[in-house]
């Protein structure tokens, strides 16, 4: 059994673009509550530096990571993954 964990997969233009607008999405609806990434984070359970890190689109954003981000906003995660699609173009 091979112990070697495969590479990840390089993100298509259109899956960087939704990843970068995910996280467009996430700030913009943070700073509109007034919330620092610390606050966010906290409500989260995760560390600053991976919201930070959400937000700038450097990491893709995982579904259990996208609900608990939109419980803390109290909103559903098609309202959040429709707003980052409009803002990608790719609705």
């Amino acid at each position: 059994m091979d112990a070697t964990p495969a590479e990840p997969e390089r993100a298509t233009g259109e899956e960087a673009r939704l990843d970068t607008a995910l996280g467009a999405e996430v700030r913009a609806i943070r700073a509109r509550r007034g919330w620092s990434q610390e606050v966010l984070a906290e409500k989260t359970g995760y560390n600053k530096k991976t919201i930070a890190r959400l937000e700038r689109g450097e990491r893709a954003m995982t579904i259990a990571q996208m609900y608990k981000i939109c419980r803390a906003f109290d909103i559903r995660p098609s309202d959040l993954l429709g707003a980052a699609e409009k803002e990608a173009g790719i609705q």
